[in-house]
């Protein structure tokens, strides 16, 4: 709507509204609630009835109820509060004559305003908590403002008062106006609309508006052609016609007189500068404009007095009886964590860090499969050609790397890419700080030459009985519009098919993969597609790979064209929109086992996974990575046959190596090697038995068959707000990354373990919270400064696990246990009988 009477609904619990706005131009409208707007960046005109403020960063004003206003901003994102008074059952107060003067570009230093800022943050925190009862808390709060101005900014009311009738009567004339405003309206018109006389009406709407019918009516059309402007090709001729000037001169003379340009020069110079702002359209160019993703909510951190609002008790815990669980009733379990771990790219085999964080993963965890990139990259050697053009091949640094991963017991994933520039059709086609290139070949006859060639020089040089357990798979994240992407899914699908038919004609049973999918959506027309072109042309997969990062949005329809840079920095944004539902990963899981054909004789290998595909997702480095990969795996261990996450460590050569150790890198490893809460989530997994006793909401157990040996998971999950999930970093910091979570309470957990043989146990347990096990706030209680070499050897030492052990009795085949799990806490407990 433009510029009448705003109707605000409002919840019946709860009568006030929020919004975070990104702000153009608003023309003259009112309102009854009262109305608290708050700069978070640029300035802002207000004109309030016949005065005009200008607000700066951190300015705050109130709008009275009925109060006629309009603001302008070429780019401003503010806070909006509106409250309507008459809703909070003050029946001592008139709450349609109470009049406020609160406005901090007149008020100076006045130290109130910091309150009332405080309480506008926190309104915006419970707002986006999920919280049980939040709305009381919210209630609370908004009472405290209206409390607070009342008491400091309480005025008396000033001449210009309306009635209703006359504020219902302008309502319906600016109605009109903006209904018809694209064609032309007299003023004997709009008198007969409300049967008056054209001179009372024009004196009316003068008085009230403070602007005359003909100025407001050239305004609106104004502000209507700045659409077609900044978002069509019309020419000025047509846009005038459209919005219902008398002609292309009358509206370049209006235009200029209100942006001291021409409508032509105003195009040529914001048109493209507009595109920040979203580009305000017919609708919006007049109202509140939603701010989509923009991180201004840090701002509102500095407002925030954690001492004076305390949502909840430091001791809150939740309470959780299992009661009497009988060990003697079990089921077979295999354990899917330990299938696939990864690595960035085959040449960082070669590293000596990397080697090392590999043997001491492979030692105390001990995974099957390991993924990675890049066997064809230019900086192996792989391929070049002879002055004649003929292929020239050299596989003595991936034989290095493949006799690396055998030694300490990995198996790979062969992933024939990417692109040696020699073979490339487009060799500039490059993508990663150190690049690959994502180019499809300039000869699909070499390409498999040289698939065949390699495929046949492992064959002769490891054994079929060794590689026959391997798998092999065709490029990476083809089919999703990524910059890893070709030009066409019909390409990408005859390479792929290229590419297995290559690897089967060397020896058919060896097993070849589809190539790694992410998507969120597997009906989407591409992987139907797909899927019945495998099938048309018997190329069906033998396993299925398949990605998954809980976002809530992609790049794609961004990068529609390849763009390297833009990829990188959406790679390093550590705001990205993750997905709200802690329930997502089993959603798509569920999604992937009803749909994809053969799935009950193929296996489905996760073979990429994270919290989000950022290498700046500051939550990477907390312990709440370690809860959110223990809670996923072990709620849904049946729905794949991998759960690999990416990747090994920090030191990945996709990205340009930030300064910061902690910054927010997907690896399990710091890029120096040191152990993360994620790397303890799988080495936890690993210590899982093979029978499982019962399993629910924060609790795994397990046993040896047969045998009093029990390992058991405990863990504690809290979720991030509904806010942070939109990639709004409000009260987010590098060095507070725990302020996203509402509900992040203890648990207790009590139980009682039946069955067992009577006689002594050990009981060990390894506890893994912010408080141990935890590199990240290891550092922070160091300080959170940069550390030495001597120093990081330091953090790694104190960055363990903590370790309990107990000998405990047990009598009448019962053995009790009680825990108090703080906040993201992953427990591991080993009871092992005495011999």
């Amino acid at each position: 709507m433009n510029s009448n009477h705003e109707i605000i609904e409002y919840s019946k619990n709860l009568p006030i509204k929020l919004f975070c706005q990104r702000i153009g131009s608003v023309s003259k409208h009112w309102h009854r609630s009262i109305e608290l707007l708050l700069v978070l960046s640029g300035d802002l005109d207000v004109w309030i009835e016949t005065e005009r403020f200008t607000l700066k960063e951190n300015d705050l004003i109130l709008i009275n109820s009925n109060q006629v206003h309009e603001t302008y901003s070429k780019d401003c994102v503010l806070i909006a509060l509106q409250v309507r008074l008459s809703m909070f059952h003050m029946d001592w107060l008139n709450t349609e004559n109470v009049f406020f003067h609160c406005n901090s570009s007149l008020q100076i230093n006045n130290k109130h305003f910091d309150y009332i800022r405080e309480i506008i943050a926190k309104l915006i925190e419970l707002n986006t908590s999920t919280v049980s009862y939040n709305q009381l808390l919210s209630y609370s709060y908004a009472c405290r403002l209206i409390y607070e101005l009342l008491i400091h900014y309480k005025a008396e009311q000033p001449a210009v008062v309306r009635t209703q009738k006359q504020m219902e009567r302008l309502g319906k004339l600016i109605e009109y106006i903006e209904k018809n405003y694209n064609r032309e309206i007299t003023l004997h018109e709009l008198a007969e609309l409300e049967y008056l006389s054209p001179s009372y009406l024009s004196h009316f709407f003068e008085k009230n508006m403070n602007i005359s019918i003909t100025n407001y009516l050239t305004k609106i059309r104004i502000e209507h052609s700045l659409d077609y402007l900044l978002n069509t090709d019309y020419s000025i001729e047509k846009i005038a016609e459209l919005c219902g000037f008398s002609s292309p001169r009358s509206y370049a003379s209006f235009f200029r007189k209100q942006y001291n340009e021409l409508p032509s020069q105003f195009r040529k110079e914001k048109k493209y500068d507009s595109i920040p702002l979203d580009h305000l359209d017919s609708a919006q160019n007049s109202s509140y404009l939603n701010l989509d993703k923009y991180d201004f909510f840090g701002k509102l951190s500095a407002y925030l007095n954690k001492n004076n609002f305390k949502n909840k008790m430091e001791n809150e815990r939740h309470k959780v009886n299992l009661g009497s669980i009988n060990t003697r009733a079990t089921t077979p379990f295999t354990n899917p964590a330990l299938t696939f771990c990864s690595v960035g790219r085959a040449k960082e085999i070669l590293y000596r860090n990397i080697q090392d964080m590999l043997i001491t993963q492979q030692k105390e965890i001990g995974f099957r499969y390991i993924k990675f990139h890049g066997i064809f990259d230019d900086a192996l050697m792989v391929y070049r050609e002879d002055s004649a053009g003929c292929p020239v091949l050299n596989f003595n640094m991936i034989d290095e790397i493949l006799d690396f991963l055998l030694s300490i017991h990995l198996s790979p994933l062969i992933q024939y890419s990417f692109m040696p520039k020699a073979l490339a059709e487009t060799p500039e086609k490059e993508f990663f700080a150190i690049p690959f290139i994502m180019s499809e070949p300039k000869d699909y006859t070499k390409w498999e030459y040289l698939v065949t060639q390699f495929t046949k020089h492992i064959l002769k040089r490891y054994g079929f009985s060794e590689i026959s357990g391997w798998i092999f798979t065709f490029w990476n994240e083809t089919l999703s519009n990524f910059p890893f992407d070709f030009k066409s899914r019909e390409i990408s699908l005859q390479l792929y098919e290229i590419t297995r038919n290559a690897v089967k004609k060397v020896n058919p049973q060896l097993q070849f993969a589809n190539t790694s999918y992410v998507n969120s959506n597997l009906s989407t027309d591409t992987m139907q597609y797909a899927l019945k072109y495998m099938e048309d042309n018997n190329c069906i997969p033998d396993i299925y790979l398949f990605h998954f990062y809980p976002t809530s949005g992609s790049p794609r329809n961004k990068l529609k064209e390849f763009d390297n840079d833009k990829f990188m920095e959406y790679m390093s944004n550590c705001s990205l929109s993750l997905s709200n539902d802690p329930d997502a990963f089993g959603t798509y899981l569920d999604m992937l086992n009803n749909n994809l054909p053969g799935r009950s004789n193929k296996p489905l290998y996760i073979t990429e996974w994270n919290l989000s595909p950022s290498h700046r997702e500051l939550l990477n480095d907390t312990c709440y990575a370690s809860a959110y990969f223990i809670r996923n795996i072990l709620k849904n261990y049946t729905k794949a046959d991998s759960f690999c996450h990416w990747c090994l460590s920090d030191w990945m050569e996709e990205l340009s190596f930030p300064a910061d150790l902690f910054h927010g890198g997907v690896g399990h490893f710091t890029k120096n090697g040191i152990k993360k809460p994620a790397y303890y989530s799988y080495l936890f997994l690993s210590k899982l038995k093979e029978s499982l006793i019962e399993q629910g909401e924060g609790y795994f157990i397990t046993k040896t068959k047969n045998i009093d040996d029990f390992s058991i998971i405990l863990y504690n999950y809290c979720h991030f707000s509904d806010l942070y999930s939109k990639g709004l970093n409000f009260n987010f910091s590098y060095t507070s990354r725990y302020e996203v979570f509402p509900d992040d309470s203890k648990k207790e957990l009590i139980f009682t373990l039946s069955g067992l043989g009577d006689g002594e146990y050990t009981l060990t347990e390894e506890i893994v919270n912010r408080n141990y096990g935890s590199c990240y706030d290891k550092w922070l209680e160091m300080g959170a400064v940069p550390l030495e070499t001597e120093e990081v050897e330091t953090l790694k030492q104190l960055s363990h696990p903590l370790l309990k052990k107990t000998i405990c009795s047990v009598t009448n085949q019962a053995l009790d246990y009680k825990a108090v799990l703080e906040p993201f806490e992953i427990r591991l407990i080993r009871i092992t009988k005495k011999e």
